[in-house]
């Protein structure tokens, strides 16, 4: 019998586990053993740290190295307290030990690497040569002369249904590990390898790392993952192999950088490949790696096993509950079914590729107001066997735009059905009215295929299309007449100024802050009382100047303003000779005060007639606006160049110029550039946005939001398809 063992397969020899309490003679067993021992120590010579001497004799072995279930396949921990897991391992609470424990997918030797490697080929952990998984759960096991807790863990890729679940308890176990040996015998590193380990790296990184400090256990760094041996055994190629540039951790690392993965969780990276074209397995170069590891304690130090048990019972009791393991096929998603995405709820059509129908998923999709997914039903229709998608307008299909319009001011939208008519106003009654959804329409989500309308190709926004015409005319009316008018109102305002009050073309900067007015485009004011030229912000007072002619509150500037309330608090009676900031006030002049405040009744009306065309617009505006479009609240900036909206004064006053997101005390010159925009908010007719003017001026027809003619559209919808 030890002839033919020896003529057969070492290695399947090795694994078996064998019946010392059988029917065969006294002579067989003799031989049996004898071959086994002979095979033992061609394979396992002793070394200085991993010595296996003393556990040569395979019998005597297994009854002192003993392994234990520790996790069972459902992730519940067999050993119930720190004390029972110290008298399993048979070792003094004191010891310190390092964790050693073994990945690897299934029947690729992990249990046979673990005895070899550290009982001298004892069957300390079960080996088997059924089909069946011979290792559930994770097993342990203490070899007490070298310090190291063996664990031995359920095999990758075995047919399971809680394959998920087993996924996570590996990933525990791999968490407080000191040192992780990944075992594979594929004749080329497979992908499920990188993507175990870049996975555990991702684990122990974001939920890992932060369990294991909130234990303020004592050891090694909870911050830091194990060190990771990868033994990479091939029969038919060549492993990796180091060349001048080039280590075989150089290449794992490219390979995990590659598919988007890192190692940086790990402490330290070994591959250790080697080439058996005759069994058995050498395991020499493993114990050497791994014997650097466990005398390396620079980054990771020896435990005690009560801190291994506490780190372990805790991630497990953090980390457990149910887990959808619902199969997912990829093939027919990825392959063969349709290609087409919701853009609300990015679920994909369950048809087949090339279909003709119409796009189907049997998911509810999500409400999306800038998608405007939301259809309405005709209730009376549904009721009677019909769907009828009927839609909110502004006014009905037989009233003229001016009169709709003027009627949805008064009496709100209007849902029209074209079997049943007008079927509900928003404001039929003073009060009391009820949503359109109480008793006239059935509202229901949609998904919002590419190509496809969803209901929206009826929808027709008359009264934005009206404000789009009120506002094109108020552009207009405001854009030909700007410049005139500004020039007519400089020189109309020289002509009536008083003569204490410096000429308009005199005034280039700010007398206070030094703003430069032709830079900023600020407009010019001018202090009541000085005659000075100065911005909005530094004139920004009012208060009587009776020696100049003024007896109700007219601006002033700030000194002016502090030399009046002096001038109050003392009750002199001289305010008609009193020295004046910035020069002698001189007499009054009555009919230089009476020009100018005629003047400003005259000039006031020179650009009131774009002020007067907005007013019916601001009016209805937010009212008439489609449901998709982002509202003035929440679009205080253009969504394209983050330029801030508003008036240049209110900017300028308020520090809104600075849309770097810096302080508001800038360079003038960087100010005027900034404000020198047209700094006005539209809206984009097919995505909703708010944005500039500048990041707008393309026009085209949006027909899929009803939009046929050609509108305002942004920069980044402007060559997109509908």
């Amino acid at each position: 019998m030890g002839k033919e063992l020896h003529a057969n397969d070492a290695m399947s020899a090795i694994m078996e586990p064998m019946d010392f309490t059988s029917s065969s003679s006294p002579v067989e067993m003799c031989d049996l053993k004898d071959a086994m021992e002979s095979e033992l120590k061609h394979d396992e010579p002793p070394m200085s740290s991993i010595s296996m001497q003393a556990d040569v004799d395979v019998h005597k072995s297994t009854k002192k190295h003993q392994s234990f279930l520790l996790l069972d396949d459902q992730e519940r921990l067999s050993v119930p307290s720190a004390e029972a897991f110290a008298k399993h391992l048979k070792c003094p609470r004191n010891t310190n030990i390092k964790v050693v424990s073994i990945f690897g997918n299934t029947g690729d030797g992990k249990s046979h690497t673990m005895n070899h490697t550290f009982f001298g080929g004892a069957d300390v952990f079960k080996t088997s040569p059924e089909q069946s998984s011979c290792t559930m759960g994770v097993w342990a096991a203490l070899q007490a002369d070298l310090g190291i807790l063996c664990l031995d863990t359920e095999g990758m890729l075995g047919i399971k249904v809680e394959e998920h679940q087993r996924t996570r308890m590996l990933l525990k176990v791999l968490a407080i590990s000191d040192i992780v040996i990944y075992r594979t015998r594929s004749e080329r590193l497979h992908n499920d390898m990188f993507r175990f380990l870049g996975n555990a790296s991702h684990a122990f990184t974001r939920h890992f790392s932060e369990a294991l400090q909130a234990l303020n256990l004592p050891g090694p760094p909870s911050s830091l993952g194990p060190a990771i041996i990868i033994f990479h055994e091939t029969c038919n190629t060549i492993p990796l192999r180091a060349t001048v540039d080039t280590s075989p951790e150089d290449i794992l690392r490219q390979t995990f950088g590659q598919l988007s993965m890192t190692l940086d969780a790990f402490s330290s990276l070994k591959y250790v490949g080697i080439q058996t074209t005759k069994p058995p397995t050498s395991y020499d170069s493993l114990r050497t790696a791994v014997n650097f590891e466990v005398n390396n304690t620079t980054v990771r130090s020896a435990r005690q096993p009560s801190v291994v048990y506490q780190a372990l019972h805790a991630l497990n009791a953090k980390f457990s509950g149910t887990i959808n393991e619902k199969p997912i096929n990829p093939f027919l998603e990825q392959y063969f079914a349709c290609t087409a995405q919701c853009g609300s709820c990015e679920q994909r059509c369950e048809r087949s590729m090339g279909h003709t129908s119409d796009h189907k998923t049997s998911n509810r999709c999500q409400y999306q107001h800038q998608f405007a997914n939301k259809v309405f039903l005709c209730r009376q229709c549904l009721n009677n066997g019909r769907e009828v998608i009927v839609n909110i307008t502004t006014q009905s299909q037989t009233e003229s735009s001016w009169l709709g319009l003027a009627k949805y001011a008064w009496s709100g939208s209007v849902i029209e059905c074209r079997n049943c008519g007008e079927i509900y106003r928003s404001r039929q009654y003073w009060y009391g009215n009820k949503s359109p959804e109480d008793y006239a329409v059935k509202s229901e989500i949609v998904h919002v295929w590419q190509g496809s309308e969803h209901g929206m190709q009826n929808q027709t926004y008359s009264a934005q299309m009206l404000l789009d015409g009120v506002s094109y005319l108020a552009e207009t009316v405001s854009n030909l007449s700007a410049q005139p008018s500004k020039a007519i109102t400089d020189w109309a305002t020289d002509k009536i100024a008083p003569d204490y009050w410096v000429p308009n073309a005199q005034i280039i900067h700010c007398h206070n802050c030094n703003e430069n007015f032709e830079m900023s485009k600020l407009p010019k004011h001018h202090c009541r009382r000085c005659g000075k030229g100065f911005c909005s912000a530094c004139s920004n007072y009012e208060m009587p100047v009776p020696e100049r002619g003024w007896t109700e509150p007219v601006r002033v500037c700030k000194s002016c303003k502090d030399e009046l309330v002096k001038l109050e608090k003392a009750e002199t009676n001289q305010r008609e000779s009193s020295p004046v900031v910035g020069g002698y006030c001189g007499p009054i002049n009555d009919a230089n005060i009476r020009a100018r405040r005629v003047g400003e009744a005259v000039i006031s009306t020179l650009s009131s007639v774009a002020s007067v065309l907005e007013y019916p617009k601001d009016f209805i505006k937010d009212s008439a606006r489609p449901s998709y479009w982002v509202s003035d609240a929440e679009a205080k900036s253009c969504a394209i160049c983050n330029m801030v909206f508003g008036s240049i004064e209110k900017l300028s006053l308020s520090g809104g110029s600075n849309e770097s997101g810096g302080s508001s005390s800038s360079s003038p010159a960087r100010s005027a550039a900034l404000l020198d925009r047209d700094r006005r908010r539209h809206h984009c007719r097919s995505c909703g946005s708010g944005v500039c003017n500048n990041c707008s001026r393309g026009r085209r027809p949006v027909p899929n939001r009803g939009w046929t003619g050609d509108v305002r559209v942004c920069n980044n919808c402007i060559n997109l398809a509908d």
